[in-house]
């Protein structure tokens, strides 16, 4: 059965070695183009981009296939170089390979097109991620379709078909454990793509470093420090350090601890509550979440007050006046209640039996017993 189906390949593909056939073919690549320009007109834009991706590519590499393959033939007769079987190989070749680059074009200018963001903007909502999955998608289809067109092309210069996927097997296998870093950091890559913990634009903290991601590649991330500086992180890194996102928060926080005088315990009711009336009627102040303000340590030197709450900003510059406009505030109704804060300080207080006019004697050093005093009474 394999040796009719391969007289009658060998049999069709001398036919376009001919003048005959070449003139056919040639008429079959006219009619070919026609029949996909009478296509443009079909109102789904979709097919139109489909049908437009595949034209250019499919005629031309037909065009190509047809007359070197005619021009292979030609040589065979007249040099006797060439086998009427290697031809049809070198043929079938060219038509698989031309097939498998239609097949990628088409694919990308799919992936890239107008639509394809519109579908997928109903399953990821950030423009960012969305551009990241795209470009994920693009590399996993660019590699899928080669694999695929390098098989079918082995198949058809006569490599069995098992023979095929053991090589490939093997050399999948074989490059997994010569290049594991890399493939560690390639599947880390990937779970980056899948997962999103974070994405290009992010701020970022790991670690023993911090910035805003500029790039996710296959092998590292390119970090951009606070000093302006390009950081390049391999991927598998972030498979096993717990990754801080800040530009993703929900809400930032205000917490602090203020010192308030013993003095002015008899203050700190007026203080507390003034302080929480000031942060219910913010408008900066998330009244959703947490919000403390409360007496709650003593302290060596000062009565601590507990200011716990929430901004609505994420923005750190934002949040930051934000939270100088309270501290602002906190120290004019501080004052305003005839309080004060206080700072590290040592009370002294004399004895009760204090003689001004006795000498003072310093004690003995530690191991040594002090002499009596000569006015001590025996």
């Amino acid at each position: 059965m394999d040796g009719l189906n391969r007289a009658a390949l060998v049999s069709d593909a001398h036919f376009f070695q001919t003048p005959e056939g070449l003139l056919a073919g040639t008429l079959l690549l006219m009619l070919f183009w026609f029949v996909l320009k009478l296509a443009d007109r079909i109102p789904n834009p979709s097919v139109v981009l489909l049908i437009r991706a595949l034209r250019r590519p499919l005629v031309f590499g037909f065009g190509v296939a047809l007359y070197a393959g005619w021009l292979f033939g030609l040589l065979a007769n007249k040099m006797v170089i060439l086998t009427d079987v290697e031809v049809t190989k070198a043929m079938a070749s060219l038509v698989l390979f031309v097939i498998g680059r239609a097949v990628s074009i088409a694919g990308l200018k799919i992936l890239h097109s107008s639509s394809f963001d519109h579908w997928l903007q109903k399953e990821i909502d950030d423009d960012r991620d969305r551009s990241m999955m795209i470009a994920l998608l693009d590399r996993l289809y660019v590699i899928v379709v080669s694999l695929i067109t390098f098989a079918a092309i082995m198949i058809a210069i006569g490599v069995s078909a098992t023979a095929v996927g053991a090589v490939l097997g093997g050399a999948g296998i074989g490059i997994g454990f010569g290049t594991q870093q890399i493939s560690q950091n390639f599947l880390s890559g990937l779970m980056l793509f899948f997962n999103r913990p974070f994405g290009v634009g992010d701020w970022i903290q790991v670690s023993t470093f911090e910035g805003t991601v500029e790039r996710i590649g296959w092998y590292h991330t390119r970090i951009r420090t606070f000093d302006r500086r390009p950081l390049f992180i391999p991927n598998s890194l972030f498979a096993t350090t717990p990754i801080e996102n800040p530009g993703r928060m929900y809400n930032r926080r205000i917490k602090v601890e203020l010192g308030l005088r013993y003095e002015d315990l008899d203050r700190i009711a007026e203080v507390t509550s003034k302080v929480k009336a000031m942060l219910k009627s913010h408008a900066a102040i998330d009244q959703r979440q947490t919000m403390l303000v409360n007496f709650n340590q003593w302290d060596s030197s000062s009565i601590n007050l507990l200011v716990y709450t929430f901004t609505k900003t994420t923005v750190w510059s934002e949040w930051l006046d934000v939270q100088q406009d309270v501290f602002l505030q906190i120290a004019a109704i501080v004052k305003e209640a005839g309080a004060d804060f206080a700072f590290p300080s040592t009370t002294l207080y004399p004895g009760t039996n204090f003689n001004a006019n006795q000498p003072f004697l310093a004690p003995p050093p530690a191991g040594e017993e002090s002499s009596p005093s000569p006015d001590a009474p025996n």
